[in-house]
């Protein structure tokens, strides 16, 4: 996949085109007020869904981050305390009331994703309410007043009834789909194994040995990559902290 070209686009004032950030040496910009009239040749839009699939990878994380900023940008167009239009700040990502002095940042949103270790077997789940649902891993929201090991417990007592220990951090990612900070955990079975299912949240939760998990690794996120590699190496090295695993999306150094 690419993305146009300013000379590819319509003759616009530099007004209408908004900076995000920079990537490659080459700098990203929203495009405001486009309208499909304004789509080159040989260009198309697609839903934000295909950028999951969409190659090469940088490129499609460059996309979902510019479109998790579009949203942020339409969303807080007028101050939220006052009610007054907000400007853009020349210095930093920042949206500025000129009225109450008011000011707004991006939002990121901390969630965890939990591999559930018992003996040999990883704790797979799926989501309800979802068409041909794939296996996932619990996750959850960090409430205010929360540390990210405080969600895990949380989470993994609310979606199953389990209780874990020796909750060991592996790596994060930063998830533009939804504007999160995933931070991913491996934790271990403490107590009983019975699952009991938050039926509004999951349609399934099973232990499944290392040898039986059928998924194909994709590269794209970070759930995915957790279950592949508690597949491919078992339980210890992952419940072992490991400070110089590499991010997904190494390759794709974003510049603010």
């Amino acid at each position: 996949m690419i993305f146009p070209r300013r000379e590819q686009l319509p003759d616009r004032p530099d007004s209408d085109f908004l900076y995000l950030f920079s990537l490659g040496g080459n700098a990203i910009f929203l495009m405001n007020d486009f309208d499909l009239q304004d789509i080159p040749s040989g260009f198309r839009m697609i839903p934000v869904a295909e950028l999951r699939q969409a190659q090469p990878q940088h490129l499609a994380f460059t996309g979902v981050l510019g479109h998790q900023l579009q949203r942020w940008y339409i969303s807080r167009r007028f101050c939220g305390h006052c009610g007054e239009k907000t400007i853009q700040d020349t210095k930093e990502r920042m949206l500025y009331c000129p009225a109450c002095e008011q000011r707004e940042y991006p939002t990121i949103m901390p969630a965890v994703i939990v591999g559930i270790i018992h003996n040999d077997c990883l704790l797979l789940t799926k989501y309800a309410g979802r068409v041909n649902p794939r296996w996932a891993l619990v996750a959850g929201f960090t409430e205010a007043g929360e540390t990210p090991e405080q969600t895990v417990r949380r989470e993994v007592l609310e979606e199953t009834g389990l209780r874990v220990s020796r909750i060991t951090y592996y790596k994060s990612q930063p998830w533009p789909f939804s504007g999160s900070l995933l931070l991913g955990y491996f934790a271990q079975l403490e107590g009983p194994s019975d699952i009991v299912l938050e039926t509004q949240e999951l349609c399934e939760a099973v232990f499944v040995p290392r040898e039986k998990i059928d998924v194909s690794y994709e590269g794209i996120s970070l759930t995915n990559e957790m279950i592949c590699r508690f597949r491919d190496e078992g339980p210890e090295p992952l419940l072992k902290s490991d400070p110089l695993r590499q991010e997904p999306y190494s390759s794709a150094t974003v510049v603010i």
